[in-house]
């Protein structure tokens, strides 16, 4: 059974080594952190900043993963999603690519008409009919303006940028039920770095356990069907240890409680 755990983030050519959007050298490439957290699945995004890195080298780390989305290169949308097609004819765990950031205001996708997005859907679907395409939305969007879109891709992948106590507590702002009226499958995105506030800080204890209680109850609700943490440059990190400790054993608590038999 899949645990439908899911980690975030690029595997390290070299260790340690640098990667997007972590301001230190990092220790912890995509599969440590992965099976750190006993994640079964991956979202592996050195394919966003580069397509060519749909290679042998970087992804034999990813073999571990029972599922693995690719990230599609800004600006290329389309040309990675024929390569991610063609990839996973030979890389039987990749399931399907992400556009990030999508349609958000200050993204390279701002502006991608229904017309781009088909053709993304139609490249990745090219080679490999089986293949999902995730799309990234924030709390901040207005997911209505997903009704022109949703013929062409296939799971809504969610992320609150700025976690409050109001947010997490309000049943009128996570409004996840509005989210799945949209009718696509619901990845829930969890933050390990405070990237809304402050660059140099881990998000606050209080809000990374506000947020797994309501997360973990829609999960097993079924409302939420996956849960992914971001990202694996921090896992190292010793100012980020707390969260990332409490969240692995958070994450045994949830797993080890939860009772479900296969029908």
């Amino acid at each position: 059974m899949n645990n439908r755990l899911w980690v975030w983030g690029y595997v390290l050519q070299e260790v340690p080594g640098i990667m997007p959007f972590v301001n230190q050298e990092t220790y912890c490439s995509l599969e440590t952190a992965g099976t750190y957290l006993r994640a079964d699945n991956a979202v592996y995004m050195n394919s966003t900043s580069d397509a060519d890195s749909l290679n042998d080298a970087l992804f034999s780390h990813m073999t571990r993963f029972r599922q693995v989305v690719c990230g599609l290169q800004h600006g290329r949308y389309a040309e990675t999603a024929e390569a991610v097609s063609r990839f996973s004819l030979t890389h039987p765990n990749v399931i399907g690519a992400i556009i990030d950031d999508f349609r958000d205001s200050v993204g390279p996708s701002a502006n991608m008409s229904v017309a781009e997005l088909r053709e993304v859907h139609a490249a990745l679907k090219s080679r490999n009919p089986a293949l999902k395409l995730y799309l990234v939305r924030y709390s901040r969007q207005d997911q209505k303006e997903l009704i022109p879109y949703l013929d062409y891709f296939d799971v809504l992948n969610f992320w609150v940028w700025v976690s409050t106590d109001h947010y997490w507590r309000s049943l009128y702002h996570y409004d996840i039920e509005a989210i799945r009226s949209l009718g696509k499958p619901v990845m829930q995105g969890t933050f390990l770095h405070n990237y809304g506030e402050d660059w140099d800080q881990a998000i606050p204890m209080e809000m990374l356990q506000l947020q797994c209680a309501k997360i973990s109850a829609e999960i097993r609700s079924g409302t939420v069907d996956d849960w992914i943490i971001l990202q694996n440059g921090w896992f190292c990190r010793e100012n980020h240890r707390k969260q990332v400790q409490w969240l692995k054993d958070y994450m045994e608590w949830f797993r080890g409680t939860w009772t479900r038999r296969e029908e």
